[in-house]
């Protein structure tokens, strides 16, 4: 099989994370391809399209309606490699916890919509006060990786991450961090707008992370059409990881009752379990 085939293979059984690195990855990859061929070729690419090659997008109401598109592609655009390694670290590391805690087929979901809120908050600051400039440009995932982190954060507060094997923070308090560093930038003038992006995605993944711990997560319907069940379930309305004790337990009543029913069964025959027994029998037999 070739490159190319092993790819859309790697693609289409990924699941939602893989998928959103792909896309990320192969967005970058063609860019700077692009910029190499016309340096190579002598093409005045940089002066017609922009360094973005339509793909950013802009604060700018009459440009925006010439290129309604970049909303989205902007959200899978990063074009300088340290920008893009970041991002991709970033929503590695956030993706993973999202998927384990709040599921695969909401990770995409809160990507767009959470990358929506923050342009919305960009372009809303960039036209409603005189001192920001009205043609500035923006493109990145970060609004989205906010998003998803602060989702994760409003569920799971307390959990414990490590950072580079040294540092073990909450969740919470490095959501704090993260939030408080893009206001800190933002008081300094440095990359205002993405600064405000980042804002308006933390927003949504707050509003997200409540909502879902409430049972009633935002834009299932848009989940939907990324997962394959037919109904997504929010099974718990307070979520939060099972302890090992809690864990063990479990395992240990689980298992008595198996026992309790085989013992059932030795003494009056399968046929005279209840359908419950027999469901729950089943249903263990499968671990």
């Amino acid at each position: 099989m070739s490159i190319a085939s092993d790819i859309k293979d790697f693609f289409k059984k990924g699941d939602s994370l893989t998928r959103l690195l792909l896309i990320n990855g192969g967005v970058f990859v063609a860019l700077q391809v692009l910029w190499l061929l016309a340096g190579w070729m002598k093409k005045p690419w940089e002066k017609q399209f922009g360094s973005d090659l339509f793909l950013g997008s802009t604060s700018s109401p009459d440009l925006l309606l010439e290129r309604p598109w970049s909303i989205l592609t902007h959200l899978f655009t990063q074009l300088e490699f340290g920008h893009f390694f970041f991002n991709m670290i970033m929503l590695y590391a956030s993706g993973r916890l999202f998927q384990h805690i709040i599921g695969s087929g909401r990770l995409t979901t809160v990507y767009l919509l959470g990358g929506f809120s923050g342009f919305f908050l960009y372009f809303l600051f960039y036209n409603l006060f005189p001192a920001f400039d009205h043609h500035s440009m923006i493109v990145g995932a970060s609004s989205s990786i906010l998003a998803i982190f602060i989702a994760v954060a409003m569920v799971e507060p307390e959990r414990k991450v490590s950072l580079y094997s040294v540092f073990v923070i909450r969740l919470k308090w490095l959501a704090v961090l993260f939030v408080l560093l893009d206001l800190w930038s933002l008081r300094k003038g440095e990359n205002t707008g993405g600064h405000i992006g980042h804002l308006g995605g933390a927003l949504f993944g707050l509003i997200y992370g409540r909502s879902f711990a409430n049972g009633k997560p935002l834009g299932e319907w848009v989940s939907k059409l990324f997962t394959k069940r037919s109904k997504l379930k929010v099974t718990r309305s307070n979520p939060r990881m099972k302890t090992d004790d809690e864990y063990n337990t479990e395992r240990v009543l689980r298992q008595k009752k198996v026992d309790e029913i085989l013992d059932k069964i030795s003494r009056n025959g399968y046929d005279n379990l209840t359908k419950e027994e027999k469901d729950f029998l089943f249903k263990n037999s499968q671990k």
